[in-house]
């Protein structure tokens, strides 16, 4: 019996088998030789197999209804490859998984197969799949920026320090803790290409602190899970004029003068908490919308100078989000168009939607304070008007309804 194993991105695993006892022998075992990271087995499809240096063991686990569960596990740090082999008991359905692990015992890859045993030989082929698409990791308790930062139990201890083993298009995991200059950060935190930082703490418990700009984006990057603190003068994060991702995450302010997210490409936020921006001189959006077409889905925006602030000519999509308790929930200026649909745009003490454009704003299906909005043309008082058209443009309510919790 041979089998031969792919693991993607990293290394292919080859296994191979041969079977004991006689043809159609239903009664007997097999004694299945099992060969990972050997190269040059005929049938291989690679010649430069190999176990990667991640993966302490290798777990066989073989059952069935009618038969004791056989397992093993084999040790293979610093191997290159490893041969096993296990007396199977013959019969139908054997269910065979194989799990690469780390030292601590966490699963890098898993992969499974039903065979019947029954003393012939046979191939088999089992594709083991990645438990987990992180490539680097970094965790501020337990890491060190002297490794490479691809192995789970070694990580590297700061966020900067992984940026520099990656030219891109990986995903980078950060566990809970608090990530400042205190521990080694320097900020900005400059994601490459296709990045993904991806913090894994529970509720919001990866924590990314510091002034002025916290990340910048690149084309295909993204940011999942993470809460980020910011303290002075910028935006917690800014997209650098590149299309990225930011999903899940809590990003508040802790003063005056500061943003939330800065957008100026067609990047997307998404299920995420914006809150406590405040203006002094400059600043207090929780996003602010300079150029692009972004897309702004399933937000709560609380607490801010201004919601989401939209200028220029950009033309987000503004949908599903929660927008209250702002001084001013959605302000439009130059000659922007956003699309702004099935949104909760409520109890924002001066208005819920400023608009000082000459154009015709598309607001429609939103739930106000009002089922039909109040709206004021001209020089508006700012004392919680739903709508305010204070330039020649109009806003299209069309589909309004009432909240759940008007003010």
């Amino acid at each position: 019996m041979k089998k031969i194993l792919m693991i993607p991105a990293l290394a292919i695993f080859l296994l191979t088998a041969g079977c004991g006892g006689l043809s159609g022998d239903t009664a007997g075992t097999t004694a299945v030789t099992i060969t990972v990271g050997k190269t040059g087995i005929a049938g291989a499809v690679s010649t430069t197999s190999a176990i990667p240096s991640a993966v302490a063991s290798i777990r066989i686990t073989v059952s069935a209804d009618d038969m004791a569960t056989v397992e093993k596990i084999v040790q293979v740090a610093g191997e290159s490859s490893i041969t096993v082999t296990l007396d199977i008991l013959n019969g139908p359905d054997r269910h065979i998984v194989l799990e690469a692990m780390t030292a601590s015992g966490t699963v890098l890859y898993r992969g499974e197969t039903w065979v019947d045993l029954d003393g012939k030989a046979l191939t088999i082929t089992i594709n083991l799949s990645a438990t987990t698409t992180c490539r680097l990791y970094v965790d501020v308790n337990t890491g060190a920026d002297d490794t490479d930062c691809s192995n789970p139990d070694t990580p590297c201890r700061t966020i900067t320090y992984a940026l520099t083993q990656t030219d891109g298009d990986e995903e980078i995991c950060v566990e809970a803790g608090t990530y400042d200059s205190a521990a080694g950060e320097r900020f900005p935190l400059t994601l490459k290409q296709g990045t993904s930082l991806k913090c894994r703490g529970d509720e919001y418990s990866t924590i990314i602190s510091g002034g002025g700009t916290i990340i910048e984006g690149a084309a295909g990057a993204s940011v999942e899970g993470c809460r980020l603190s910011i303290n002075t003068a910028s935006a917690a994060i800014y997209d650098n004029g590149a299309a990225i991702t930011v999903n899940d995450c809590l990003i508040e302010g802790a003063g005056y003068d500061i943003s939330g997210i800065s957008l100026s490409a067609d990047s997307t936020v998404s299920n995420s908490t914006i809150r406590n921006f405040q203006q002094g001189e400059v600043g207090g959006s929780g996003i602010i919308v300079s150029s692009g077409s972004p897309s702004i889905t399933n937000n709560t925006i609380t607490g801010n100078s201004y919601g989401i602030y939209v200028l220029n000519s950009s033309n987000p999509s503004v949908t599903g989000n929660t927008i209250t308790d702002n001084r001013y929930g959605i302000y439009i200026v130059n000659s922007s168009a956003p699309v702004i649909n099935n949104n909760i745009l409520s109890c924002n003490t001066g208005v819920d939607l400023l608009n000082t454009t000459a154009g015709n704003i598309n607001a429609r299906s939103n739930q106000w304070d009002n089922s039909t909005p109040s709206e004021i043309s001209g020089t508006c008082s700012l004392s919680g008007e739903d709508i305010c058209n204070s330039g020649s443009g109009s806003v299209d309510y069309t589909g309004s309804t009432q909240a759940a919790s008007p003010c």
